[in-house]
């Protein structure tokens, strides 16, 4: 008997281990398609807030750095991500790898949202198991997360890694949850260790991570309520302790003066109450996004969701969650994938005031929500051959759209002057957008064009908007027009004093280096010591 039941364990052990590198093989299989859809990347430039950060300044390109960002002494630091240190250390190791070369920094995105696709594959495998009834369900899934172009923000964007970092070690600490009750009493701990660890650097990424110990005890409230309560207890209380603590250590020692922006964000409409009348509508528009992305937009404003009046933001929202919840009714996963996409995208809402309403690259974490519901859908009608086979194809045919939109889209993140012309076209009241664009021309020597781009942020901020007030200025004497420059920065210095100043505009993002000589001279004319 003990022959038989020992010739049965190795064939069970035999048995896993094919499982384990089924799963793998096919993990790694949708992390090539992933990577190779997102290779045009690689040669593109920096853009967006990565321009100022890797070329601009020399925070991430000082070894001395290292120290302050590991002992979390850069939450002080008035620096651009100093309450995001992961991030940060990322920016850091690529540039002791490669320098300001853009290769390796898209490397790395790139890396990043394939890991994150292969973790997801493997958490997938681990609630459904790896049998022939869900590995489609949870291709079709996972392929949704990494082929939707609604994440190419993240992927394409240096400065926008924050969402997958995020992501990732919210994966990895789910993961190594699994393992906390199915080793023995003295390893489970090393498990509770890791994931503890990991969902520090996850909200060390990006404020999203809080999400992390919400997920952990819906983890075990879904699936292991059965096992020693008390085990399990302490080790979600201490996950909430430690993403806590970073968030109290984030506000409590964040610095008093902020020179990386001039301006702090407020409120929609102007006061928290107000926030209620266009949040819904927001989150109805980044719905609509997710499922018809065809007009994404590298900065929207809430002129581009004016369509969308509330009473038709209720009605979407009261869908779209009534079909989840539906959903989530039949299966767990599905209650898990509901709960993270909502948990993921309340940090990303208006409720604390932001500067951007809305952006793609709010959507990643959900993505991942998202991506769990899509496959729990699959595996439940799998006995309805008929209805089955046709959702399969479905799936099929819109992530064949996806990828195409995907590809297309890259395009856009290769240069600055692509990412603010397509951003003008898809938000054409984008302040942001007219304005990035004035300096991008003035980079390449266009400054009659930057001009006209000047003036037409100018136009829709009535005004109000300093930074196109300086470019314009930078622009006009760059043309021999000095009385225009003169005036132009005049009329910035009166909206805010700093603009007299061109090292703080260097500090605060709104300048490069070779502007500093231009402004220097400008600024002799009009205050003349």
């Amino acid at each position: 008997m003990s022959r038989k039941r020992a010739k049965n364990a190795k064939t069970t052990a035999a048995l896993a281990d094919f499982a384990v590198w089924n799963t793998l093989k096919f993990a790694l299989g949708i992390a090539l398609l992933t990577f190779l859809l997102y290779v045009p990347s690689l040669k593109s430039d920096f853009v967006y807030d990565a321009e100022y950060q890797v070329l601009n300044n020399d925070y991430i390109h000082t070894p001395s750095n290292f120290a302050e960002v590991i002992s979390l002494r850069v939450l002080n630091r008035d620096v651009l991500d100093n309450n995001r240190p992961v991030q940060l250390l990322s920016l850091m190791l690529n540039s002791l790898c490669f320098g300001q070369r853009s290769f390796g920094y898209h490397l790395t995105n790139i890396l990043i949202h394939c890991i994150n696709a292969t973790l997801l594959v493997i958490l997938l495998t681990e609630l459904f198991g790896a049998t022939r009834r869900s590995r489609v369900a949870i291709a079709c899934g996972v392929l949704v997360f990494a082929l939707h172009p609604v994440n190419v923000e993240v992927v394409a964007e240096v400065s926008s890694r924050e969402d997958a970092l995020a992501a990732l070690f919210i994966l990895t600490g789910l993961l190594l949850a699994v393992k906390f009750s199915v080793v023995n009493e003295r390893t489970k701990w090393f498990y509770a260790a890791g994931t503890l660890f990991a969902f520090l650097l996850a909200v060390g990424s990006k404020e999203t991570g809080v999400a992390a110990p919400f997920l952990l005890g819906l983890y075990w409230l879904l699936y292991k309520r059965g096992e020693r309560s008390r085990d399990w207890a302490v080790f979600i209380t201490c996950a909430f302790f430690v993403v806590g603590a970073f968030i109290f250590a984030r506000f409590a020692f964040q610095p008093q003066m902020v020179k990386t922006f001039v301006q702090a964000p407020t409120y929609l409409g102007g006061s928290f109450a107000k926030v209620f009348l266009y949040e819904p509508r927001i989150w109805a528009f980044l719905i609509h996004n997710i499922f018809w992305p065809f007009h994404l937009s590298a900065d929207y404003v809430v002129k581009d969701m004016a369509w969308i009046s509330l009473p038709a933001a209720l009605v979407t929202l009261a869908l779209f969650v009534s079909a989840q919840f539906g959903l989530a009714w039949k299966n767990k996963v599905a209650l898990f994938g509901v709960v993270l996409f909502w948990l993921a995208l309340a940090p990303a809402s208006n409720f604390i005031p932001l500067f951007r309403p809305a952006a793609d690259r709010f959507l990643y974490l959900p993505m991942v929500g998202l991506a769990l519901s899509v496959s729990a859908l699959l595996f439940l009608v799998y006995g309805n051959r008929n209805l089955y086979r046709s959702l399969v194809v479905i799936c099929v045919l819109s992530l064949c759209v996806m990828a195409g939109l995907t590809w297309k889209r890259q395009a856009v993140f290769s240069n600055s002057l692509n990412l603010w012309r397509d951003t003008i076209v898809k938000s054409p009241f984008s302040i942001i957008a007219e304005n990035n664009l004035g300096y991008t021309l003035m980079d390449h020597g266009n400054y009659a064009e930057a001009i006209t781009a000047f003036e037409r942020s100018l136009q829709i901020s009535k005004g109000g908007f300093p930074d196109s007030w300086l470019g314009a200025s930078i622009a006009f004497e760059k043309l021999g027009r000095s009385s225009d420059a003169d005036r132009a920065l005049k009329k910035a210095i009166a909206l805010n004093p700093i603009f007299s100043d061109s090292q703080k505009l260097l500090d605060a993002a709104i300048i490069n280096r070779q502007n500093i000589p231009v402004i220097d001279v400008i600024s002799a004319r009009i205050s003349p010591k």
